[in-house]
């Protein structure tokens, strides 16, 4: 059994460490919709944007987005590696191992953050330093959907089992766009609880990683050089079946994944 902390309260915890968000970037169509989510989000120190488009217009946006906050830097990749949407994240890992901070790293399209998403995350994060990730709510991501689904939250016609790339889970449109209306309706209506669960463990099950969050001090053991350029696979089943340890879902905070 592993208990969880939760979150209540003001905790000084959490003044004691930096909070890092990175974003492998990135699509304009999406990040015109993170981004602003992301400045009006408190408890954050620095958003790291991994920057793995050769695209010229997105390029031009992501350029630009320094202006808009001092917090905001930009990373590129190693001279002589091209970027690539899935092969090449894996090289950022690198500038995310500092002891003192906690990272939280976002596809670029996540398109909604509930808000006090951030340090709720964070603070979770600190409380809970076993896990090796910690993943929130995400709506549209396959293994979410099974515990939706099984804990009676939505009702889909057919079952999704916890398979991160399941042919209905994360490959079927229609799933997709029904999701996505059910959660608009639910916010619409100001129920997103209906989308919250109890704290749980989750282990060797590879799992999309829209939302993660480590802390430095763990990836700093590997000098945040992964171990292969499968990124989802390596942090989500691999590294922790090394260390014996589960990763976890925090139950209490939702995001939307778009695509």
């Amino acid at each position: 059994t592993i208990a969880f902390s939760r979150i209540g309260g003001a905790s000084s915890m959490i003044d004691n460490f930096s909070v890092c968000l990175t974003i492998p970037a990135g699509r304009q169509r999406y990040m015109e919709l993170l981004i602003p989510q992301l400045l009006r989000e408190k408890g954050w120190d620095e958003l790291q944007i991994w920057v793995n488009t050769a695209d010229p217009a997105d390029l031009a946006y992501i350029n630009h987005l320094p202006s808009l906050d001092r917090r905001i830097r930009l990373l590129t990749l190693p001279d002589g590696v091209e970027p690539d949407k899935f092969h090449t994240i894996h090289h950022f890992f690198k500038h995310c191992i500092d002891p003192d901070t906690v990272y939280i790293r976002m596809d670029d399209d996540v398109v909604y953050l509930e808000p006090g998403s951030i340090t709720k995350l964070a603070r979770f994060r600190i409380q809970n330093q076993r896990p090796f990730l910690v993943f929130p709510v995400i709506v549209n991501n396959a293994v979410i959907t099974h515990i939706l689904q099984v804990l009676g939250r939505i009702r889909i016609s057919r079952y999704v089992p916890p398979q991160c790339m399941d042919p209905i889970g994360w490959r079927n449109p229609e799933l997709a766009e029904a999701l996505h209306r059910i959660f608009l309706q639910s916010l619409e209506k100001g129920v997103l609880s209906r989308f919250k669960f109890r704290s749980r463990p989750i282990a060797l099950s590879r799992m999309s990683i829209n939302c993660i969050s480590w802390l430095g001090k763990e990836f700093a053991r590997f000098g945040g050089v992964l171990g292969s350029t499968d990124e989802e696979e390596w942090l989500s089943v691999i590294r922790p079946t090394e260390l014996g340890v589960a990763n976890a879902i925090f139950g209490e905070v939702v995001m939307a994944h778009f695509a």
